[in-house]
């Protein structure tokens, strides 16, 4: 009977140590501003980002000039608003603006998750989508745009400089964040509340490592210890497969901005979760290898009770 409380205790304790960097890292994610600035802060600085972004705030605004403003600018409207909005995607005011959109989306989103766990889900993937809000960049982009175009055609008598004012166009691009078509938001949702307690989980699998070597009888401890690390390697690696190194989907239908985003995330976050989950499964490795070197040398409880 104590070998079989053993052997679950150091078993449940190697489950118990996976969930615990799982849920320490989901709740960096999720509930910390750094990982996610470590993961996406870059974008404006990607060439097909700032294409994308710039491409979807000229149509926007030149949608919203005036008709007829084509045959007093040079080139066209939409070539000048290029020219202008295309320096000004990668600079400190910008980047300032991404960093706001970032942690707003981060914020959103996990509160998106808590609220799906509270009310239930109605098992669509559509509500793991994310909507990320350029208001901001398009904002700190087109400051000096609405600047530059009242002193431009200011003097037209037709014009309104006051109507440059909300030229700053809403954008918001909707990402069908799953991995799966069958995932279920319910899971997704309780995984993101549950991962508040990893600190917990932690502490019970220190508890359980610690009984189960306790009440453990001889060599069947040491036994117990080795199927416990080897059920932590097993997850480790399985993780790290998985969803450490994801494959988001690319929908035809997904705007160029969220494709050029979702490559952008799946590649950092990769890089930046992957790594903790090989120096895991490394680590439970090298307890079931002590596991096993301690059995083979433990003297077993029959040739114990010889000794005495």
């Amino acid at each position: 009977m104590r070998q079989l409380l053993s052997v679950l205790s150091l078993v449940l304790a190697g489950l118990l140590s996976a969930a615990t960097l799982a849920g320490y890292q989901v709740d960096q994610l999720l509930r910390t501003e750094e990982p996610v600035r470590q993961i996406a802060g870059d974008l404006p600085q990607q060439e097909e980002f700032s294409d994308a972004v710039s491409e979807m705030i000229v149509t926007d605004l030149t949608s919203r000039l005036p008709a007829g403003l084509d045959q007093h600018v040079p080139g066209g409207v939409e070539s000048m608003v290029s020219g202008i909005i295309g320096p000004l995607i990668n600079n400190e005011r910008t980047v300032a603006a991404w960093d706001e959109t970032l942690q707003t989306t981060r914020s959103t989103y996990t509160g998106q998750l808590e609220r799906l766990f509270e009310t239930g889900s109605t098992g669509e993937p559509q509500e793991l989508a994310i909507d990320v809000d350029l208001s901001p960049v398009a904002a700190a982009i087109t400051e000096p745009l609405r600047e530059g175009l009242e002193k431009s055609l200011g003097w037209l008598p037709f014009i309104d400089t006051q109507s440059f004012e909300f030229l700053a166009p809403e954008i918001v691009v909707d990402i069908e964040a799953v991995t799966d078509e069958e995932a279920d938001p319910y899971t997704w949702a309780t995984a993101a509340t549950a991962s508040q307690y990893w600190v917990w989980f932690g502490i019970a699998a220190a508890a359980l490592v610690i009984l189960g070597l306790i009440i453990g009888p001889g060599k069947s401890r040491w036994i117990a210890l080795a199927l416990g690390g080897l059920t932590a390697a097993g997850l480790g690696l399985w993780v790290a497969t998985t969803a450490a190194a994801p494959d988001f989907q690319h929908p035809a239908q997904l705007p160029q901005a969220a494709g050029v985003i979702l490559e952008h995330v799946q590649t950092r976050y990769t890089e930046w979760s992957q790594p903790a989950w090989w120096i895991f499964a490394a680590a439970a490795g090298f307890v079931v290898v002590i596991g096993v070197l301690a059995a083979v040398v433990a003297p077993s409880a029959s040739a114990r009770r010889r000794h005495l």
